[in-house]
């Protein structure tokens, strides 16, 4: 089979032929439709997790093809079914989870090997090629959502960082699911004026940030953003961080707003997956792909990295 595979990290990805794998016990073999590309590889090409074992094919949003089931969208994050997190039903914080394209083998490739049928969810006539990134893009923030919803009144003011391919997910999610006031922040024109066609109440600039917020999410993650949301969060309001800029924030009595609350979320748990899905099949969410083959991988970390991607962009093997 074909794969794109990270052989050293700071380098381009190489195209190989690689046996097709055979699945064993459990594992079911999937025939890869449609792979997303995410942000999360570029950090992975570039050494940000340099305890990767290489080499390894990325890929993480994965949909396709698996015999007896029929279309599927594999839900990632492998876990050991025993650990506390895994029996709340939170797969993705199991400390001993392989996630694909991060551990193991993931869907930059014309097959995946997954280690049970457990991870596979039927499609149910959803197009692969739209419904890839919800494996991430879609689910990831529809988790951090749900995380603020406690949080939220009728028309207090939730502010998004970034609107990218999660950011613009959750607009929709927080427009579909809370009766907040959903600002944008964002530099780029061309993204703040999609956040107001999914549903934005207001898109602006990072130096016209609004003065106060009940909600931040943040899927930028750099030192900048999160200052900027420890300055508009109300007290005891809630900052979510989503991405993966590498930013760090003073924490303390003085440093953020009194009995604000700062937390992580990250990815989503299996139910967390199946309701994306359940909303994308009553045609609740936008789904904006560009496809490029998997041959032009590398091409298309470039576009990502230049940042003129609208939407996601799909690899098709």
């Amino acid at each position: 089979m074909k794969a794109a595979v990270l052989r050293q990290f700071g380098q381009p990805l190489c195209i190989e032929d690689r046996p097709t794998p055979e699945p064993k016990g459990e594992e079911i073999l999937v025939r890869v439709l449609a792979a997303g590309v995410c942000h999360s590889d570029l950090h992975l090409q570039d050494g940000a997790y340099p305890n990767l074992h290489l080499p390894l094919v990325l890929g993480h949003e994965i949909a396709g093809v698996a015999e007896g089931i029929g279309q599927v969208l594999v839900y990632a994050s492998w876990s050991c079914g025993l650990c506390n997190s895994c029996r709340a039903g939170n797969n993705q914080l199991c400390p001993e989870a392989t996630e694909a394209g991060w551990a193991r083998d993931g869907g930059y490739a014309e097959y995946v090997l997954v280690p049970s049928r457990k991870y596979l969810i039927p499609l149910e006539g959803l197009d692969p090629i739209t419904a890839a990134p919800l494996a991430d893009a879609g689910c990831t923030p529809y988790r951090a959502v749900q995380r603020i919803c406690p949080w939220l009144d009728r028309g207090c003011n939730v502010v998004v960082i970034g609107a990218g391919g999660l950011g613009q997910f959750a607009i929709q999610y927080l427009r579909l699911l809370t009766p907040s006031k959903v600002i944008v922040i964002d530099h780029s024109d061309a993204k703040r004026l999609r956040a107001l066609e999914l549903g934005a109440h207001e898109a602006s600039s990072p130096d016209a940030a609004p003065e106060h917020a009940r909600a931040v999410l943040d899927f930028v993650g750099s030192d900048d953003t999160l200052r900027m949301a420890a300055r508009i969060v109300d007290r005891s309001g809630i900052v979510v961080q989503v991405g993966e800029g590498g930013g760090r924030l003073p924490f303390g009595l003085g440093l953020i707003p009194h009995e604000a609350v700062f937390t992580t979320s990250i990815w989503g748990s299996p139910a967390d997956l199946a309701a994306v899905l359940e909303h994308a099949r009553r045609g609740e969410i936008q789904m904006q792909v560009q496809t490029m083959p998997l041959q032009e991988v590398n091409e298309a970390f470039d576009r990502l990295r230049r940042g003129g991607v609208r939407g996601r962009l799909v690899l098709l093997p």
